[in-house]
């Protein structure tokens, strides 16, 4: 077969590829759910392997775990944070009018800065209300696909069960030429970005535990609420501690100064827990970027993408930089 017929089969493959993913996108959501959280529960698949269980009775259990996980965030986690989410939201002017005091300085401010920070002010304020009206009409439209959603689990388990199978098609699709090179590519980012991301998880997991905890014994309002965002910004370098201890702070302020201090030196206390004790032990090496780049990296992609920017910016410069380590390998 000439060079120019196989583009053209190429060609048309790609095409009805796509016009099949336009067909099926419905489908799509349960599919890449699946798929993520079959990536993820791999380790604890094998982990259980080790120990006697069989290839199908691994998946099963690993997929009766994020089950359990997944019903107590839906049904307890999710309601408890909308409820939070809905005071907070109904109560914006009173928790303005609780922190004025506080800002004395702020009456005393040039008029042109003045004015920049009320418009700052307002959208931040409008912003939230769009995302909590987001927020709520996503949660109606899962619901309502609630019965397409229940075929996750099945997918789940045939791509744990059948990696091997859908890894060979997947590399039959690719140029044989290029199979090598792909595959051990995809094996180092797998082995690099793969670790990042579930020690990432578990870590944000481990920051809003802790986070929940020592605000209740703290007796600040909306713990949960907190505990999650905080948790979810940890992911971001350098910035996440910031943006998650903001709303905290704030938010005991509006209770007393000494709730106020008390919380940043408890927030003070767990960054350097996470950063000089569970951080390394969970992630281990990181990703090898220099520090520089990675503020900005997440400029970069906070400008462009918003939260998710910030969210995928590192693990996706990851990526590259493996991805262009190995060429470089393989060139020079």
């Amino acid at each position: 077969m000439t060079k120019s017929k196989i583009i053209l089969v190429y060609t048309f493959f790609i095409i009805f590829f796509i016009f099949i993913l336009f067909l099926i996108k419905d489908f799509m959501s349960p599919l890449l759910i699946s798929f993520i959280f079959a990536y993820i529960l791999t380790p604890l698949k094998k982990h259980l392997e080790k120990r006697g269980f069989s290839s199908k009775l691994s998946a099963i259990i690993s997929i009766i775990f994020i089950l359990v996980v997944f019903i107590f965030i839906f049904f307890i986690i999710i309601p408890s944070i909308i409820k939070e989410v809905f005071v907070i939201a109904s109560s914006i002017d009173i928790i303005e009018e609780s922190l004025r005091p506080y800002f004395l300085f702020y009456d005393k401010l040039p008029a042109y800065i003045k004015g920049n920070l009320d418009v700052v002010l307002g959208k931040l304020k409008s912003t939230s209300t769009v995302y909590i009206n987001r927020l709520f009409v996503n949660t109606i439209l899962i619901s309502k696909k609630m019965t397409l959603y229940l075929l996750t689990p099945i997918f789940t388990y045939y791509f744990l069960i059948d990696s091997a199978y859908f890894k060979k098609q997947i590399m039959n699709i690719i140029p044989f030429k290029l199979r090598d090179i792909v595959f051990d590519v995809a094996r180092e980012i797998d082995e690099v970005i793969g670790n990042y991301i579930r020690g990432q998880l578990i870590l944000s997991f481990i920051i809003s535990l802790f986070t929940f905890i020592g605000l209740v014994l703290l007796k600040i309002r909306f713990p949960l609420f907190i505990a999650v965002i905080n948790g979810l910004t940890n992911i971001i370098p350098y910035f996440g501690p910031v943006l998650g201890f903001a709303p905290a702070f704030l938010i005991a302020l509006t209770q007393s100064i000494n709730k106020a201090v008390a919380v940043s030196i408890f927030f003070f206390v767990l960054q350097e827990i996470e950063s000089s004790i569970v951080a390394p032990k969970i992630l281990g090496d990181s990703l090898g970027i220099h520090p520089v780049y990675v503020i900005i990296i997440l400029l970069v992609g906070g400008k462009f993408f918003g939260g998710i920017g910030l969210l995928l910016a590192v693990p996706i410069a990851g990526i590259i930089k493996v991805t262009y380590n190995y060429l470089m390998k393989k060139i020079f």
